[in-house]
C-alpha cells in the first residue's frame, strides 16, 4: 500500500484558463438581448450539451460559428459554421426544442446602414442520435432586405402552441425603426408576411419572450430617453392579434437592448436592464405589468451589460462593472431571490483587461452546481480578445443521501467570491495573495493586495515555482525548478526578484506545511517521488531568515516528508513522514530537529497536515486511501497515547488554525483507494471552535475526469476571511484550479 501523498504528487495539474476562442473585438457576444448559448440533454447518461453560437469577425478566418460543450463551456469544439461570412456580422439567438435547436441570424454591428445583404434567416439544427451531432436544415429567410433598407437585431419565440415568432427592427430611410415580427405555423418551414408592431424615431431594440400563455415584445431605442414600450399577445387570440402599445416602465432601456431577460416560470419574467443613465436595474413582470425598479449596479458606463440565468426562484445576474475606462473591468454576480431581495455581489474576476457583452444560458436545473458566464476580453474595448469564462460555485452541491440540518451555534462559512483565473500558492501576514495565472507559464508570479479581486505581474526569473511560503511581509520562501532540477530560493521584495539559491536536486517540498517557524529558524522537510523506496529525506534549518540554510538532520526510512508541526508553548517540533506501512511515521523532536523519536509507526501514520493542540498533542487527519485504515481526524500526545476523534469521509489534506479561534479541517477525494462511500465525489471542509466537535462547512465536487479533489484553507485575510484553494473541482475551469474568500460564521 502507498500513502494518499506519494499518489498525489504523480498527478500532473493542466494548466487551464478562462479563454476560449478568439474574436475580433471585446464585445462579440453582442446582441446582450439574444440568448447564444442553450443547454440540452440528449440523454443516454451522456453529460449536458452546450452550444453556443460566437461572431468571430475575422479572427482566424471565421464568421458566426456553432460550438458545442460537454464540461459547462470550460472547453469548447466546433459544430459547424452557422454564417461563414466575417465581413457581413451576423448574430445568432438560439433556443431548444427537445434535443434540436432552432435559431436566427441577422446582421448586427456599430454601425448601421441600408444593404440588401441585411435579411434574416431563421434555421434548424437537428440533432441526430446515431452521431451525437447537429446538423443543418435549410436556412428559411423570414425578411428580405433591399438597397433602400435592410433588417437588424432578429429575436426568436416559442409560444405555448408550438408557433415561431421572429421579430426584427427594420431600417427606415430617415433613420428610424419599424419592429416587425412574423410567425410560422408549420414548424418553421415557412414564415408569414411581417406584422407591423410599432416605429421608432432611431436605432430600435428590444426583447420578445414567451412567458406561459403570452408574448410580450418589450423594447425602445438609441438614445431616445424616452420610456419602455411594450406590447403583449395572448396565445389563444388570432395570429396577427397584439394588444396595444403602452408604456412598459418610464426609464428608457440604452439602444433598447441593453438587457437581459427570462421568464420566471410562473407567467412573467424576471428583467434587468441598463437605463439611459447607464445604470443596471432590475425588474419583475407579473404577467401584466412591470413592478418597481431595484438597483443593481450604480457605476455608469457605455458597456456594463448583464447576463442572467434562472434556477428555481433565484435568479443570477452577473455583469461587468467599470474600473478604468475602456480598459478595466470586474466580472461580478449578484442574485435575486423569490421576494426580488438583492444578494451581495460578489466579484468572479478583477484582473485589469476589458470585459465586453456578457451572454448566459436562461435556466438552469436545480441542483447544478454551478452557474457559468461567457463574456468578451480584451487588452481594451478597442482590440482583438477572446470570449472567456467565468462561473459562480454554488454551495448547494447534494451530497449522495440526505444532508443533515446545522447544528445550532455551528461554525458555518459564507462565500465572499470565487475565482478559476489564477492557482493560488500563499497568503502572507499582510493579505497578500500570491498566484500563477491559470493556464500561464509556472515562472509567472502574480500579487493581490485587495483579496484577489485584481491581480499584478510581480517578478519572473525564478524558476518554475511549485510551492511558496510567505516568512514575514515581502518576504517569500519558494521551491522552484529549473531544467528538472529543484532548488530552495529567497525574495525579500514580495517576489520580484530571487536569489540565496539551494540546490536540492531531485528532492522539493511537497507543500507549504512543509516548512515551520519557531522563534528565529525556519525548518524546512525534504520530500520526493522519484522511487517508492525509502531514501534519505533532509530536514534543513535557517537562523538568517531564509539567506542561509544547512541540514539539521537526516532521516534515512522514509519515502515521503510530508508536514513539520511546532508546539508554540515549548518548541517540541513534529514530522509527519510516509509513505508505504514500512515507511510512514510521526516523529518528535525536543532539540530543534537535531534528534528524533518515533511516536507512531505503519500505514495509519501516514498524515499529510497537522496542528499541535492547546494540550501539546499533535491533532493530525490520516491520509490513508485503503481499507481497513478508513481515514481518522486523530490526536496523538507527547507520550504516545493515540485518540480518534471521528471517521473522514475522504483522506486529509489540510488542518489549519481559523482567526477568532477554532480550526479547519480538509477532506479530498481521490480516485484510487477504497475508503470512499459509493457515489461520494466531494472534497469538504470541516470546522471546529475547539478542535474536538466538527462540522461540515462546504463541500466542492470533482470535475469529470479529475483524479484528485481538494479544497484547503491556505491562508488568511487582514479582515479574518479564509482563502481556501482548490483542486479538481467541478466549476473552476478545465483543471479545476482556483481560490474562494469565505467568511466565517458563527
Amino acid at each position: 500500500m502507498t500513502g494518499w501523498v506519494g499518489a498525489v504528487l504523480a498527478v500532473v495539474v493542466a494548466a487551464s484558463g478562462t479563454g476560449l476562442v478568439p474574436v475580433g473585438a471585446g464585445n462579440a457576444l453582442t446582441l446582450p438581448a439574444q440568448r447564444h448559448i442553450v443547454r440540452i440533454d440528449t440523454g443516454d447518461n451522456r453529460p449536458p450539451t452546450w452550444l453556443v453560437a460566437i461572431q468571430h469577425a475575422g479572427a482566424e478566418g471565421k464568421g458566426l460559428v456553432l460550438y458545442r460543450s460537454e464540461d459547462a463551456l470550460r472547453t469548447v469544439r466546433r459544430v459547424a459554421d452557422i454564417q461563414p461570412n466575417a465581413s457581413h456580422t451576423d448574430r445568432a439567438e438560439l433556443l431548444a426544442v427537445g434535443r434540436d435547436v432552432a435559431l436566427v441570424y441577422s446582421y448586427e454591428g456599430p454601425q448601421l446602414a441600408a444593404s440588401s445583404q441585411h435579411d434574416v434567416y431563421f434555421q434548424w439544427w437537428r440533432y441526430q442520435p446515431g452521431a451525437n451531432t447537429w446538423a443543418p436544415e435549410p436556412a428559411v429567410r423570414v425578411f428580405d432586405a433591399d438597397a433602400s433598407t435592410g433588417y437588424s437585431r432578429a429575436l426568436l419565440a416559442r409560444d405555448s402552441n408550438g408557433r415561431l415568432w421572429v421579430q426584427a427592427f427594420r431600417l427606415e430611410r430617415d433613420g428610424g425603426s419599424t419592429a416587425v415580427v412574423a410567425v410560422s405555423v408549420d414548424g418553421g418551414q415557412r414564415f408569414g408576411s411581417e406584422q407591423v408592431l410599432d416605429t421608432v424615431r432611431r436605432r430600435g431594440g428590444g426583447r420578445l419572450l414567451s412567458v406561459g400563455t403570452k408574448l410580450v415584445f418589450l423594447y425602445g431605442m438609441h438614445d431616445g430617453f424616452e420610456p419602455a414600450r411594450m406590447r403583449i399577445r395572448s396565445d389563444s387570440d388570432p395570429v396577427g392579434a397584439w394588444g396595444a402599445v403602452r408604456q412598459a416602465f418610464p426609464d428608457g432601456i440604452y439602444h433598447g437592448a441593453a438587457l437581459s431577460a427570462v421568464a420566471d416560470g410562473r407567467g412573467g419574467m424576471h428583467l434587468v436592464y441598463k437605463d439611459e443613465a447607464e445604470k443596471l436595474y432590475y425588474r419583475r413582470f407579473d404577467g401584466d405589468s412591470f413592478g418597481a425598479r431595484v438597483l443593481v449596479e450604480s457605476s455608469p458606463d457605455w458597456a456594463t451589460q448583464p447576463a442572467t440565468t434562472r434556477i428555481g426562484d433565484t435568479l443570477y445576474v452577473f455583469y461587468n462593472r467599470v474600473r478604468t475606462l475602456n480598459t478595466h473591468y470586474e466580472l461580478r454576480v449578484r442574485t435575486v431571490d423569490a421576494k426580488g431581495s438583492l444578494g451581495s455581489a460578489v466579484t468572479l474576476e478583477g484582473n485589469a483587461t476589458y470585459k465586453g457583452y456578457l451572454n448566459a444560458v436562461d435556466v438552469l436545473p436545480a441542483g447544478s452546481s454551478e452557474v457559468p458566464c461567457l463574456y468578451g476580453e480584451a487588452v481594451d474595448a478597442n482590440a482583438r480578445g477572446t470570449v472567456s469564462r467565468v462561473s459562480l460555485v454554488l454551495a448547494n452541491e447534494p451530497p449522495p443521501g440526505p444532508e443533515p440540518e446545522p447544528e445550532p451555534g455551528a461554525m458555518g462559512l459564507d462565500l465572499v467570491r470565487s475565482s478559476a483565473t489564477h492557482e493560488l500558492l500563499a497568503v502572507d501576514g499582510a493579505g497578500t495573495l500570491y498566484a500563477l495565472p491559470a493556464g500561464g507559464p509556472r515562472s509567472r508570479l502574480m500579487a493581490s493586495t485587495d483579496g484577489g479581486v485584481t491581480f499584478s505581474a510581480r517578478g519572473q526569473g525564478g524558476g518554475n515555482l511549485w510551492t511558496l511560503v510567505a516568512m514575514d511581509v515581502g518576504t517569500l520562501l519558494a521551491v522552484a525548478s529549473d531544467s528538472g532540477v529543484f532548488f530552495l530560493q529567497r525574495s525579500t521584495d514580495g517576489g520580484m526578484t530571487w536569489g540565496n539559491k539551494v540546490r536540492l536536486g531531485s528532492y522539493r517540498a511537497h507543500g507549504p506545511r512543509s516548512f515551520a517557524r519557531w522563534g528565529g529558524t525556519w525548518f524546512f522537510l525534504e520530500s520526493q517521488t522519484a522511487t517508492s523506496s525509502a531514501v534519505p529525506l533532509r530536514l534543513w534549518a535557517s537562523t538568517d531568515g531564509g539567506a542561509t540554510w544547512a541540514v539539521r538532520s537526516t532521516l534515512t526510512a522514509h519515502r515521503q516528508g510530508y508536514a513539520l508541526a511546532v508546539d508554540p508553548g515549548t518548541g517540541a517540533l513534529w514530522a509527519t513522514m510516509g509513505s508505504s506501512t514500512a515507511q510512514a511515521a510521526v516523529l518528535r523532536s525536543l532539540d530543534g530537529g537535531w534528534t528524533w523519536t518515533t511516536l507512531l509507526r505503519g500505514y495509519g501514520a501516514n498524515a499529510m497536515a497537522g496542528v499541535v493542540h492547546s494540550s501539546g498533542a499533535l491533532l493530525f487527519g490520516q491520509s490513508t486511501l485503503f481499507k481497513p485504515e478508513q481515514p481518522k481526524l486523530q490526536t496523538l500526545s507527547p507520550a504516545g497515547t493515540l485518540s480518534v476523534l471521528m471517521t473522514l469521509p475522504g483522506p486529509a489534506s489540510s488542518l489549519a488554525q481559523v482567526p477568532g479561534g477554532g480550526w479547519s479541517l480538509g477532506t479530498a477525494w481521490f480516485n484510487e483507494g477504497d475508503v470512499h462511500a459509493a457515489g461520494d465525489v466531494f472534497a469538504r471542509l470541516f470546522l471546529s471552535a475547539d478542535g474536538v466537535s466538527w462540522q461540515e462547512a462546504r463541500r466542492h465536487e470533482r470535475m469529470p475526469g479529475a483524479d484528485l479533489t481538494r479544497v484547503d484553507v491556505w491562508g488568511t485575510l487582514p479582515s479574518g476571511e479564509l482563502v481556501v484553494r482548490v483542486e479538481g473541482a467541478n466549476g473552476f475551469g478545465s483543471a479545476g484550479v482556483g481560490f474562494q474568500v469565505l467568511r466565517v460564521r458563527r
